[in-house]
């Protein structure tokens, strides 16, 4: 009799255990999968440029099968606008964006040429990719407001004829103005939201001594794009493929989607072996929990 009860009591102390088990693994799936990770993630097309130039159609159908959802792009391949636009929507990949620098866009007459040609493309964003009319060194307070009355005015003009325009910086936009921690700040005062939206390269924002946190909890709402592009850890701090270097993008994305971000692109300036990189950082996107 003692030994059947024994028996009994150990039974029960293995079920329970055995429930609790089964509790805890539930409970870390569950808490696994309720993690963020990124929504879709897109391609600057500048690092597969050779392929293709190559092979335009097949590169393109490599891009889509590695799982990237966006491009971005200036002008569209091949000689057949149409045919271009049909395989795109084939493989269900979105034109989201191209653009040109501030000596480019400033003029009326040419910014309505880029905006007509994005707009072919089903494009959502014009980007100015600099908005300087020189090297952008040595920049005043004033240089910075001019700048932001210039992005202004061309983004009153891309709203009026259906497209958004976005603003991209280099590192240069992070060093201290007057009564400024940094000249982006300017950008973001001086800028209306509803003209100019942000472009954040988070290689160049880190490069040039920015917090890209800081920048979103400042700033709800002003970033709608990334630029997803590593750094290494050599002196020169240059960019590698995400997953690769030394910026946190988990603790990054932590903040970001509430802060409504809603493009994350990949973009690696050159790389030798351009199609392997693009693979590896977008595994390593897509399996980022945060």
């Amino acid at each position: 009799m003692l030994q059947r009860n024994a028996s009994r009591r150990k039974f029960l102390q293995q079920t329970v255990l055995c429930s609790l088990s089964l509790s805890l693994s539930e409970s870390v799936v569950f808490a696994s999968a309720t993690k963020n990770k990124l929504p879709k993630i897109g391609l600057i097309t500048g690092v597969v440029e050779a392929e293709f130039k190559k092979d335009w159609e097949q590169s393109l159908r490599k891009v889509a099968a590695i799982g990237y959802t966006h491009l971005e792009y200036t002008r569209h391949y091949g000689n057949d606008l149409n045919y271009f636009k049909k395989v795109m929507k084939e493989l269900r990949l979105e034109s989201l964006c191209g653009g040109s620098a501030m000596a480019q866009m400033c003029k009326e007459d040419a910014l309505k040429k880029m905006i007509d040609a994005s707009l072919e493309l089903n494009k959502k964003y014009l980007v100015c990719y600099w908005p300087w009319m020189d090297d952008g060194n040595n920049k005043k307070l004033v240089d910075y407001q001019k700048a932001a009355n210039a992005l202004n005015s061309m983004g009153e003009i891309c709203n009026r004829e259906g497209i958004k325009l976005a603003f991209h910086n280099h590192d240069k936009e992070f060093l201290p103005v007057e009564g400024f921690k940094w000249g982006y700040d300017v950008l973001l005062q001086e800028t209306n939201p509803e003209n100019v939206s942000m472009l954040l390269d988070l290689y160049w924002c880190t490069k040039g001594g920015a917090d890209a946190i800081e920048i979103l909890q400042k700033n709800p709402n002003r970033v709608a794009m990334f630029h997803v592009k590593d750094m290494d850890s050599t002196p020169e701090k240059s960019y590698t493929c995400p997953g690769y270097g030394t910026i946190d993008f988990k603790k990054i994305f932590a903040h970001s989607i509430q802060s409504g971000v809603q493009y994350y692109t990949v973009e690696i300036d050159q790389h030798p072996l351009p199609m392997q990189c693009i693979e590896e950082s977008y595994k390593y996107l897509m399996a980022l929990r945060f």
